[in-house]
This record gives structure tokens, sequence and C-alpha cells, in this order.
């Protein structure tokens, strides 16, 4: 886009992030999570696997799972930090880990895996916390059978398999419900913003319309009365010029009536004439969302501006427009795969993607970012409420 390409955000590249309130914080805690758990698991691995050596442990084999397993921790909490956690992050993550814990008969003493003090057991615990936080359960359960599997495969006496099982089960359904409670208070706090933002929305009609009272009590009506009054005995210039200035009144007044901003309308299908007229190919795919009119016209508008950028600028003929959203909420990410820029390098201006969408949006009450790098594209991220 012009001004508007950008790395995709983490919440929109997150597997399980719904758009809501309650999931992006979530998100984000379940990030800082796994970069603790990677890494506090790495330094206490490096510390007690030395120390818990004994005959029959390879240290040739010890160091490079102790050098693999703080490599891997580094570049796995720099890539959460740097972009959040990704599908492909965490299982990679758990590919890697299952195949350390494969290793444990060359690196942990017999004595230790015998009587369930191994320290790799801790270590595959760690994988399950993070899949679970980051997946749904469909995947990351399913993905975890590799390091259950591996740990059982590698132990003489495998009875302590049973508590990566029941880690696995309860760390899913507890982040199950926490995710379906966020998202339960998610859709009342939504109602209820929206119920505000109508009524917000409602009196400034109302308070449009007694300026549009004001204004035609002291134009159109007062020219009236005072050609009624035979002020004016014939043509008179004083009288055109006042008569033209009271028409921009009148065409200033909005045609509908003033509920109509309050009232809700189709942010989906309002988006599809958007898409359909843009300068570009535009690939919608949207949930089904209703937003007070003012708020649907306020997205629009930012997203036809930020369409118009990506034909100008970006150097490809092709977008993607993404809507997610629930009561009182909405999403819309706009996505080109262009030359993207370096944000930092573009000079403030009075219009452009300042005023037209960031702007936009927050004067409607939302958000509007736009991140970008040179060569990876551009993303913009609109966000009702913000």
């Amino acid at each position: 886009m012009s001004a508007i390409g950008v790395r995709r955000s983490a919440a929109a590249r997150h597997p399980t992030a719904q758009g809501g309130p309650s999931d992006r914080a979530l998100d984000k805690l379940a990030g800082r999570a796994a970069i603790a758990l990677r890494l506090s698991s790495a330094v206490t691995c490096a510390v007690v696997g030395p120390l818990a050596a004994t005959g029959g442990v390879s240290a040739a084999w010890l160091a490079v799972v102790i050098t693999v397993l703080c490599g891997w921790s580094a570049a796995f909490a720099w890539r959460v930090y740097r972009s959040g956690l990704s599908p492909a992050l965490v299982l990679t993550d758990i590919a890697v880990i299952a195949a350390i814990v494969a290793t444990q008969g060359h690196v942990v003493p017999a004595g230790m895996t015998a009587d369930g003090t191994s320290w790799i057991l801790p270590l595959a615990s760690t994988a399950i916390y993070i899949s679970l936080l980051a997946l749904r359960p469909a995947i990351g359960l399913p993905a975890l059978t590799l390091v259950a599997v591996a740990y059982v495969a590698t132990v003489p006496h495998p009875a302590d398999a049973w508590f990566l099982v029941v880690q696995s089960t309860v760390t899913a359904i507890l982040v199950g419900l926490i995710r379906r409670s966020g998202r339960k208070a998610d859709a009342v706090v939504g109602a209820s913003l929206q119920a505000g933002q109508e009524l917000r929305a409602e009196a400034a009609d109302r308070a449009d319309e007694r300026e549009h009272h004001r204004q035609l009590h002291d134009t159109m009506l007062s020219t009236l009365t005072m050609v009624a009054a035979g002020a004016f005995d014939g043509p008179s210039p004083t009288l055109s010029a006042q008569a033209a200035r009271d028409l921009d009144v009148v065409r200033g007044i909005p045609a509908g009536p003033p509920g109509d901003r309050a009232r809700p309308a189709d942010l989906r299908a309002r988006l599809e004439q958007v898409t359909a007229a843009a300068p570009l190919r535009a690939r919608l795919t949207a949930a089904a969302v209703s937003l007070p009119q003012s708020v649907t016209e306020d997205i629009a508008a930012s997203v036809a501006e930020a369409l118009r950028n990506v034909a100008r600028h970006a150097g490809v003929d092709e977008a993607e427009v993404s809507v997610r959203g629930g009561p009182g909420w909405a999403t819309v990410e706009i996505t080109d795969r262009g030359r993207g820029f370096d944000p930092r390098s573009v000079a403030p201006a009075p219009r452009g993607i300042r005023e037209s969408i960031s702007g936009r949006m927050i004067a409607t009450g939302g958000t509007g970012v736009v991140t970008s790098a040179p060569g990876q594209g551009t993303t913009v991220v609109l966000r009702w409420p913000g």
C-alpha cells in the first residue's frame, strides 16, 4: 500500500485469536508465559543435567542436548517476543522437545528414569503448557502425542507417562473454560458498548436536529418572513444572495431521519460494495457483523482509502480484506503482499493514512493501525471499539 504495508500482526496470525478483547489479552499473556517457561526450563536443564550426570551418561550427548535446548529456547523466545505465538512456531517447539525427550537414555542416569525423577519430564511438561495455551485442543492434543510417545519409548518403566496425559487433559479443559468465559464476557461488554454508542449517536442526532432547526430559523424562515412583510418590493441582489446562502444551509441538512446514524447496519454488505468498487482485486472474507450506521460508514471509508493506497503504492493488483466480529465489536484487516515501506520514513501529513484511516477511526471510537516493512507487504488493522 502506500504508507500502508505491513507484517501481519501477531493477533492476526495467532491460531486461536478471535479478535475479541479477552482473546487478545489471553494471547498476549500466553506469549509471555511461553517465553518464561521455555527459558526457565532451558536454564534448569542446563544446570541440573550436568549435576545429575553419573555413570552411563554420555558427556557428548549431554553437551549436544543442552546446547540445542538453550539455542532453541533463545530463538523461540525471540520469535514469540517479535511476532507472537504462531502455529508453526509452537509445532516446531513440540518437535524439538520431543527429539530431546527421545535422547534421555543417553543423558539421564537409568536410576532417575526408573524412579520418575528424570529432569526430562518437567521439560516435556513445558511443551504441553505452551502448546495448549497457544493451540486449540483439536490441534494441540494430537501434536502432544509425539512428546508422550518419545517419553514412553525411552524409559524402562513408563508409568510416569500418565502424568503427561493428565496434565494435557486438565490444561486443555482449563484453557478452554477460560477462553469461553472471556468470550461470553466480551459479548456482554460489547452489547453494553454498542448500546452506549447508539445512545451517544442518538444524542448527537438530536443535537444536530436542534442545530438545523436553529439554522432554518435564522436563515430561511427569516428570509421568508422578510419577503412576506414586504421588505423587498421587487428583484433584489441582496435577496438573491441571502436565498443562495439559505439554499446551502438546506443542502447541508441530512436527508434521512435523525435516528439513521444509530440504526444497525450490515458491515459485511457495506464492505462488499466497497471491495466491488475498489481499483484492484479485493478478496473479502467477512463474518456477519452489525454495527451502528455511522460506525459502519466510517469503517467502510477507511477500508476504501486503504485499498486506494494499495493500488497507488504497493505495486500489486490484489489485496485481502477480512472481517471478524460479534455483538458490539469488529476487527477488519486489509493486507497486501506488495513492496511495503518503513513507517518511520513517512513524513507526517495532514491527510492520508494519519487522517483518512487512523484519524477517522479514532473519531468514531475505534483504532486504525498500519504496520509494514520494506519487501514484506502491509497490513491495516481497524478495530471498533478501540
